[in-house]
C-alpha cells in the first residue's frame, strides 16, 4: 500500500511515497501476520465521511460486518454495512479476466473529483480520501484539495500514480452472501493455525472471488477446534469448500506426514553422526556375488556377526563394476577387524609351471581338494587353459591356502634331490655288485628285497 504524507506543509512530491494506489481485492494487507484470509475491502467511520480504510472481512452479520486493519492498528470492529464496499478492480485483475477498468486512460484534470492515497501510520491504517484536483505542475505533480477531516489550508502535491477515480462500488449487501464453516481434522490444527495457511486460504479466496477465507479461531494458543469460515456467493463458497478440502487439505495431510518423516529422519541422521564420529571403522569390496553369502538366509548371517562383534555393517552395490562395498563401523577396533574377517570374500589364482602341476594338485586333484578342506574354502580348483590353481574363500583362508601351496612347491625341490641322490646310490650299488661278482640289483644279498626297495622312498 501507498505510503503517503498527509501533511499539505510539504511540498514537494515525495511527501507521498508511490506505490500501486489499488490494493488487489484478495491479498493480505502488509503488516499483519495472522489476518485471516479474504478479500481486501474499504470501510469508513460515518456515512459522512469520506475517507475509506483498507480492512479486511473477518465475518458478516445480519446488518454489520466484522473487519479487521492491517498492523491491528485499530482493533477489530463491526461496521454497519453501509459503511463498507469492495476494492475497485485493479488493471491487473482486469488482464487476468475482469471488467476493464480504463485505470489506463486515468488522466485526471483541474477540477475533476478523485481519490488520493492516504499512508498508514503508527495511529491509522492506509486508506483513500475524497479530494479535488486544483492544479497541475509540468503534467507530474498534482495540487490537490482533500474534504472531510482531511481537508487544510493548503493542497497536498502528490504523483498520478497515487491518484485514482473516485470508487463507485456499492455497500456490500449480507443477504447476497453464503456463508459455510469447514471443519478441519486434528492432524491440521497446527498448520491451519499457523502462518503458513494463510497462502491456502488467500488461494481459496481469490480463485472463487470470496469475500473472506478466515479461522475461527486463529492463534497458536487458542481453545477449541480451529474451523475455516467461507463468505461469498454460493457457487463461490462451493467451489472453495472443493479447492479447500480436495487440494489445499488432503495435500498438507501428505506434506506433514512428510515433515514429520523428514524430521525423525534428520534426527536419526544427527544421531549416526555423532555416533560414528567417535567410531572407528573399515571399508572393502567384494564381489556382489557373494553378498547373499554374507547376509544369509532372511539376514541371518549378518545379524549374527552385528550381534556378536557390536558392530555396525552396511552394504552399498555399485552396478557399474558388479562390486559391493561393505563398511564396518564400532567402538572396538578388534571387533571391527573381525567382523571383516568374516565378510572379505576374495578369488585369486596362482600360476603353476606345467611341470609342477602333477606334484602340485596330485593324483586325481587329491593335493588339491586337500588344500581345500584343510582351508576351509569355498572351492580350489586347477584351470588347465591357464595352468594355475583358482582359490575361493575369506581373504584369511585364501592367503592360508596360498601358503600351504607354497611350501608343497618348495618340498618338490627338496623331493627331486632325494630322489636323483637315491639314483645316484643305487648306481654305486650296482658297480660294486659288478666288481665283487655279485647278482646286482637283482640279486638280494645286499639290499635284501631286491628291485622293490624303490618304493621306500
Amino acid at each position: 500500500l501507498a505510503q503517503a504524507a498527509v501533511s499539505p506543509s510539504r511540498a514537494v512530491a515525495g511527501a507521498w511515497q508511490s506505490a500501486r494506489p489499488h490494493p488487489r481485492p484478495h491479498v493480505r494487507a502488509r503488516g499483519r501476520t495472522d489476518m485471516p484470509g479474504g478479500a481486501v475491502v474499504e470501510v469508513r467511520k460515518s456515512a459522512e465521511s469520506s475517507t475509506w480504510y483498507n480492512a479486511t472481512v473477518v465475518d458478516v452479520g445480519k446488518d454489520t460486518i466484522s473487519v479487521e486493519f492491517e498492523g491491528e492498528v485499530w482493533p477489530p470492529r463491526e461496521v454497519p454495512t453501509g459503511q463498507v464496499r469492495m476494492c475497485p478492480p485493479t488493471p491487473a485483475a482486469a488482464a487476468s479476466g475482469a471488467a476493464a477498468t480504463e485505470e489506463d486512460d486515468f488522466d485526471p484534470q483541474v477540477d475533476d473529483v478523485v481519490e488520493v492515497n492516504v499512508a498508514a501510520t503508527e495511529a491509522s491504517p492506509s486508506g483513500w480520501s475524497r479530494g479535488t484536483v486544483k492544479k497541475i505542475k509540468n503534467r507530474v505533480f498534482y495540487f490537490v484539495a482533500c474534504e472531510g477531516h482531511m481537508r487544510t489550508t493548503q493542497d497536498v502535491i502528490v504523483e498520478k500514480d497515487s491518484l485514482r477515480r473516485v470508487n463507485a462500488s456499492l455497500a456490500i449487501d449480507p443477504a447476497a452472501l453464503f456463508r459455510k464453516i469447514i471443519p478441519v481434522e486434528r492432524g491440521l490444527h497446527a498448520w491451519i493455525r499457523s502462518q503458513d495457511s494463510a497462502g491456502c486460504l488467500d488461494d481459496v479466496a481469490a480463485r472463487t472471488n470470496l469475500l473472506a477465507a478466515s479461522i475461527t479461531t486463529g492463534r497458536l494458543d487458542a481453545k477449541g477446534t480451529p474451523k475455516v469460515l467461507l463468505i461469498g456467493d454460493e457457487e463461490g463458497v462451493l467451489l472453495g469448500e472443493k479447492l479447500l478440502i480436495e487440494i489445499h487439505f488432503r495435500n498438507q495431510i501428505w506434506m506433514q506426514g512428510f515433515h514429520d518423516y523428514r524430521e525423525r529422519f534428520l534426527e536419526k541422521i544427527k544421531e549416526y553422526e555423532t555416533q560414528w564420529g567417535t567410531w572407528h571403522k573399515e571399508v572393502f569390496t567384494v564381489d556382489t556375488s557373494f553378498v547373499g553369502r554374507i547376509i544369509g538366509s532372511k539376514g541371518a548371517n549378518i545379524a549374527k556377526l552385528r550381534q556378536e562383534f557390536g558392530v555396525d555393517i552396511t552394504l552399498e552395490e555399485d552396478e557399474s563394476t558388479w562390486e559391493t562395498h561393505i563398511t564396518v563401523a564400532g567402538e572396538d577396533e578388534n571387533a571391527i577387524k573381525q567382523a571383516r574377517d568374516k565378510m572379505e570374500y576374495v578369488t585369486t589364482r596362482i600360476q603353476v609351471d606345467p611341470d609342477q602341476v602333477g606334484w602340485i594338485v596330485g593324483k586325481g586333484y587329491q593335493n588339491l581338494q586337500e588344500i581345500q578342506a584343510k582351508a576351509e574354502l569355498i572351492y580350489a580348483r586347477f584351470d588347465d587353459k591357464t595352468s594355475s590353481i583358482e582359490l575361493c574363500g575369506l581373504r584369511a583362508q585364501v592367503e592360508d591356502a596360498k601358503l600351504m601351496v607354497a611350501v608343497h612347491r618348495d618340498y618338490l625341490s627338496v623331493y627331486q634331490d632325494m630322489s636323483d641322490e637315491r639314483k645316484s646310490m643305487l648306481k654305486q650299488f650296482e658297480e660294486l655288485d659288478k666288481k665283487g661278482g655279485g647278482k646286482g640289483k637283482k640279486g638280494k644279498d645286499r639290499s635284501g628285497r631286491g628291485g622293490a626297495d624303490e618304493d621306500d622312498w
